[in-house]
């Protein structure tokens, strides 16, 4: 019998349709990636070889930066074909990052008067 995500994924792929390139990379995110940067990332778009994902922190984006090679190849395994050349990412909307993990923030340091 034949896996189901190898089923879909290969009548997806013959859709040729952006929404259904992003329904498959949603649903078998997981297990492209792994459950570890699954929780803090998600897909948002993919189209012209170009992947946008949404991180949860600096740390996590930085984390896929430095292997992004490695990361397009399990994609495009995943996949069967040539899905992602590049990855980029974006703010993920509505996700507060706290500042304590946050090497961006800078705290506004108040003087005390005395």
């Amino acid at each position: 019998m034949e896996r189901a995500g190898t089923f879909l994924g290969g009548a997806l792929r013959r859709m040729r349709r952006p929404e259904a390139v992003l329904a498959w990379l949603t649903s078998a995110w997981p297990t492209v990636v792994g459950s570890t940067l699954a929780a803090h990332t998600r897909p948002v778009r993919c189209g012209a070889g170009c992947l946008e994902i949404a991180a949860d922190g600096v740390a996590w984006q930085k984390q896929i930066e430095a292997m992004q090679h490695e990361f397009c190849a399990q994609v495009n395994c995943s996949w069967g074909g040539d899905l992602v050349r590049e990855v980029k990412f974006v703010t993920k909307p509505g996700a507060h990052i706290s500042h304590e993990l946050d090497n961006n923030h800078t705290p506004f340091v108040r003087r005390r008067r005395g």
